[in-house]
């Protein structure tokens, strides 16, 4: 990610958001200043205001900016679209906006508890495949106790099960998030760790000795659906037994028995928004020669029971209607596609320019299921490779773990590159 700057950030998005985004901050703009102004003279003129503002809004304006910079990607954008259901007006906005710094802006100036809580979602999909990760697969199931009171048993079970045999009672928080766009629940876990004294300046300009509680940090995310599970818990395999065994107590009601995973699980409902991804997400469609994208098939099941499956399958010809399409036309989008189902296979059809005149370019069929089963491993190395890449542009595909799969109790702390 490129060095913060504000400058730069400010040349991203168009007048109109920094207009709404000022406004709602209550900055104070000169008399002659006019937001029709030409492009050239409005950048450096929003530069300048930015530059001169007071200390007691220069640090908050400064502050949210960097927070709408580290956002402001792909990624950050998938945060951001999943902490929305899918009937909010949040997915009718994005595809009005021009960039993704333009969204994350949107998003902070209009729902900033939902931008704190995509920045949740960032940071713990930046540490999926790093030290402390693991992914784990059991039985599916249709849903999850996290009421209330399912929360607090577990926080208790949790605070008990970290502290020590001759400690004091330690704290536990969490905070429960329901990713929208992946169909997943995830669980932000902080737990109080061994007390510390730091020593640091205070107000007189002199050092003295605080006393801290820091947390300690887990968050587990859920799909449902598929029976996966992340898992990023410091302290190896034990901590990760322990977070696991309350969890099935009083958010699965039942004994999980975990089983370690190699393959990726599949978003796909992030399908549902389109291929607009692709362009910030760094493949080159004109340098594989890549001719069309085509959602040509899926299948999709209900949140809710009675659980249910569609399968729905468009006319396979090139310039025919595509699965969102079809949706679309027969006026059933937000029913089918919206929060009551989610998508659980599809088909993905590639269309190649054309190599010779007069003959028709090929075709390539990228057959995904949700919990981490395709077809890339049937395909020409060369047809692999490229689906991977446009799987990850899309923000479909995840990385697969590296270490063979085995139980939990069998394995410590997992470390991926």
């Amino acid at each position: 990610m490129a060095a913060f700057n504000y400058r730069q950030l400010i040349r991203q998005v168009p007048p109109r958001t920094w207009q709404f985004y000022f406004q709602s901050r209550k900055v104070e703009l000169p008399a002659d200043h006019a937001w029709d102004m030409p492009s050239q003279k409005l950048i450096p003129a929003l530069i300048n205001v930015t530059d001169a503002l007071p200390d007691h809004q220069s640090k908050r304006i400064y502050a949210e900016l960097r927070r709408v910079h580290e956002l402001a990607n792909p990624r950050g954008v998938d945060a951001l679209r999943n902490t929305a259901p899918m009937d909010a007006a949040l997915h009718e906005d994005f595809p009005k906006l021009s960039s993704d710094a333009e969204r994350a802006l949107w998003v902070m100036a209009n729902w900033p508890e939902q931008f704190a809580a995509a920045e949740a979602i960032y940071g713990v999909n930046l540490r999926v495949g790093k030290r402390g990760w693991k992914r784990l697969q059991v039985e599916p199931t249709d849903g999850l106790h996290r009421e209330s009171t399912d929360i607090q048993a577990l926080e208790l079970a949790l605070a008990t099960a970290f502290t020590p045999r001759k400690g004091t009672p330690r704290a536990c928080q969490i905070d429960s998030l329901e990713r929208h766009l992946d169909g997943g629940v995830q669980l932000g876990i902080l737990i109080e760790d061994n007390a510390q004294r730091n020593l640091e300046f205070g107000n007189d300009n002199r050092v003295h000795w605080r006393d801290v509680r820091p947390p300690l940090t887990m968050d587990v995310v859920i799909y449902p659906a598929s029976g996966v599970i992340d898992i990023i818990a410091p302290g190896g395999a034990k901590a990760q037994k322990a977070v696991l065994e309350q969890l099935g107590k009083h958010v699965f009601k039942k004994l999980l028995t975990p089983q370690s995973v190699r393959q990726p699980t599949f978003m796909l409902n992030r399908l549902r928004t389109g291929f607009d991804a692709l362009d910030a997400g760094g493949f080159d469609l004109v340098g594989h020669r890549v001719e069309k994208l085509r959602f040509a098939q899926a299948r999709v099941r209900s949140f809710h029971p009675p659980a249910c499956d569609f399968t729905i399958k468009p006319p396979s010809d090139k310039n025919a209607p595509d699965v969102t399409a079809c949706m679309a036309a027969h006026n059933v989008s937000h029913p089918l596609m919206g929060r009551g189902f989610n998508i659980v296979e599809g088909v993905l059809t590639v269309f190649f320019h054309p190599t010779q005149a007069g003959k028709p370019g090929r075709t390539l069929h990228i057959e995904l299921k949700q919990t981490g089963i395709s077809n890339l491993r049937d395909m020409e190395e060369a047809d692999s490779r490229l689906a991977e890449a446009l799987l990850l542009a899309l923000g479909v595909m995840q990385h697969a773990a590296p270490e063979p799969g085995l139980a939990i109790s069998d394995q410590s702390s997992s470390t991926a590159s």
